[in-house]
């Protein structure tokens, strides 16, 4: 189901485009990967139609901002997520690194789910505590302390960011259905001939 305002086709595709992702500008210039801006694509630039966040190492296959240069990508989500977030069983802030706060050859754990974070990932630290978490499951979701997401606040970055990647996974899921409509249409034509 689509959330939120979104824009159709008037013609018979299935194709969605939520407002959010309809105003994204299509250039930024990003803290992370400050030698050259980052581009827009609606769906990834490589043969193979995915891509690896540089951010959170997750998959993706919809909108990335995109370095063509250094081959640099960036989840729409993550492009815009909060320098800062506070975790109510922290008692400081976090902030944003684009890089583990690890001397090379360390082993670097999240504080919240306990598993490693590769070395070339963001993550959101407390430098003072030696605190640090994944830049998106355990930094801004805290189902690990069991609360219900209407009884958290967050800021209005966070929510934003949250709204940003729901939306990324929703076209990611309208595109495959739409692909494996078309080939099964192709398939009914290509029989009947």
């Amino acid at each position: 189901d689509l959330t939120g305002q979104a824009f159709k086709c008037t013609k018979d595709c299935d194709y969605f485009l939520h407002k959010l992702c309809f105003d994204l500008p299509c250039e930024i210039n990003h803290k992370s990967h400050p030698d050259h801006p980052i581009t827009l694509f609606y769906s990834p630039p490589y043969d193979h139609q995915s891509y690896e966040c540089d951010a959170c190492g997750e998959y993706g296959s919809g909108f990335t901002y995109n370095c063509s240069v250094c081959k640099y990508d960036v989840h729409v989500g993550c492009a815009f997520i909060p320098e800062t977030v506070d975790r109510e069983d922290h008692k400081h802030p976090l902030t944003l690194l684009y890089k583990i706060p690890c001397e090379d050859g360390k082993i670097y754990v999240c504080d919240v789910c306990e598993e490693e974070v590769s070395e070339n990932l963001w993550t959101y630290y407390c430098k003072e505590c030696d605190y640090g978490t994944h830049v998106h499951s355990c930094a801004l979701d805290e189902d690990y302390e069991g609360e219900e997401e209407e009884n958290r606040e967050s800021s209005s970055a966070a929510s934003r960011m949250k709204s940003l990647m729901k939306a990324q996974d929703e076209m990611a899921a309208m595109k495959l259905e739409s692909r494996m409509k078309k080939a099964a249409n192709n398939a009914i034509i290509y029989s009947i001939r």
